[in-house]
């Protein structure tokens, strides 16, 4: 029975938890996004590792130490509710929205790379070839532009598939 009670006896408070969640999370948040968008793109195995590492790194930092249910519970509400609050508040202000999370990023514009914003990214030519190709563009000059989206991913539209002439896109 003694087992059960350690379970969902806290050994820090509430506040502590929820002040030890907080800031690990705008910590690694603010981490990823001075880190660049292509870090949250398609998750490779390297990726995949800094994550697990990252999250065994913080562990005992994010609970102080304790192992009962009800600290992990509290530590696992604090970082879900920060998750939800930026998303609420980049929707709602979308000015703030425009510092926490990145816009998208023109690479090409009238089959003209654009090499400051694949600098700003590190993007190489090859790995934006590469992507090029595994939608089916053999050549730079099919493309009317290619964005880095939010997510690190790169999206394109052709000039073969835009027969609306005179209209904007959305980043135009």
């Amino acid at each position: 029975m003694a087992f059960m009670v350690d379970l969902f006896v806290l050994e820090l408070s509430l506040f502590e938890l929820f002040c030890r969640g907080t800031i690990i999370y705008w910590a690694i948040f603010l981490l990823f996004r001075l880190g660049g968008r292509r870090n949250i793109g398609s998750l490779g195995f390297a990726d995949i590792l800094v994550v697990l590492l990252v999250a065994e790194g913080v562990g005992d930092a994010l609970t102080g130490g304790t192992q009962t249910l009800i600290g992990g519970l509290a530590v696992a509400a604090t970082i879900i509710f920060w998750s939800l609050f930026i998303d609420r508040i980049c929707f709602f202000f979308p000015k703030i929205g425009k510092v926490l999370e990145p816009s998208q990023l023109c690479l090409v514009k009238d089959g003209q790379i654009d090499l400051k914003n694949m600098r700003r990214e590190y993007v190489t030519r090859a790995e934006l070839m590469e992507q090029l190709r595994l939608q089916g563009i053999a050549a730079i000059g099919q493309v009317k532009r290619a964005y880095l989206e939010q997510n690190g991913e790169i999206s394109v539209l052709r000039y073969d598939e835009d027969s609306h002439e005179g209209l904007r896109t959305y980043s135009d």
